[in-house]
């Protein structure tokens, strides 16, 4: 069992300018912990192979060729505030009538107007939760477990050469982690720390492909693992390209919020996968 790093030396060794928008997000968090106590002692038994997250994925990939984690977040640094009010029981409703298959909630207030109360009340709907935090320290694990979170972000360009001590201690609190990668640098990290969901952030995917994206690269590197395309996908037919590239699922957040109709919006990612399988 590896001892996780202090928060703050954590946050200084990103590496990352201070005028970033993780970089804020990450200050910002670590101003949050410091009046937040110490971590409560895990309540769930620690997490041996798949859990309802991961196989909720696997099911709705192999079942309709693709999954969707839906997510709900009011804002976000580069954006503000351009969903703030949108109801959160209104919107995960319309996400689970459209086929989600999990959701990704953010937790963090400051920037994306996010709270660990969001994924306790999606509880009512039945479906996985992920959520959607910048993980730094136990304290944040405690969290994600007390509002009853079924999986957790891990987000190698932050955690770097602590993300296989992050991954182990989520699971000792019953928690599944879905580890981003930014790039094919921080691919050994991830296999070093065993991830079973590795998803790729949208915004650096040049690095990842060469025209149109595909998960070739990463199959290689993860051939069991689910592969998630996050973030980047405007329409119905961003994701289903994505899916039709070879991810499992895809991570659904602005266009979504965005929509006038997100359960259509999801039902058009669906109708053209199931008539494809047909």
């Amino acid at each position: 069992m590896s001892a996780l790093p202090e928060p703050a030396s954590l946050v200084r060794s990103t590496g990352l300018p201070k005028s970033s928008h993780l970089q804020r997000v990450l200050l910002s968090e670590l101003a949050r912990l410091a009046s937040a106590g110490p971590a409560a002692a895990a309540l769930r038994a620690t997490l041996d192979g798949p859990g309802p997250f991961e196989s909720a994925l696997r099911r709705d990939a192999a079942a309709r060729g693709g999954a969707v984690i839906a997510e709900y977040k009011q804002a976000s640094p580069s954006l503000g505030p351009f969903a703030a009010g949108t109801p959160l029981q209104a919107q995960l409703q319309a996400y689970r009538e459209g086929g989600a298959t999990a959701y990704s909630i953010l937790a963090e207030p400051t920037y994306f107007r996010g709270a660990a109360a969001h994924l306790t009340a999606a509880a009512a709907f039945g479906l996985p939760r992920l959520y959607k935090g910048f993980v730094i320290s136990e304290a944040q694990l405690a969290e994600a477990e007390a509002c009853g979170a079924e999986a957790v972000l891990l987000i190698v360009r932050v955690l770097k050469g602590h993300t296989a001590a992050f991954l182990e201690a989520a699971r000792r609190r019953g928690l599944e982690a879905l580890v981003e990668l930014h790039d094919l640098t921080e691919v050994p990290l991830a296999q070093e720390a065993g991830a079973r969901m590795v998803g790729i952030n949208a915004r650096d995917l040049s690095t990842f492909t060469l025209g149109e994206p595909t998960a070739a690269p990463l199959r290689m590197a993860f051939p069991e693992a689910v592969l998630v395309r996050e973030s980047g996908l405007a329409t119905p037919e961003d994701a289903q390209a994505s899916l039709r590239a070879g991810f499992d699922a895809v991570l659904i957040g602005e266009a979504l919020m965005r929509s006038a109709d997100p359960k259509g919006f999801l039902e058009r990612v669906f109708a053209d996968l199931r008539q494809e399988a047909r």
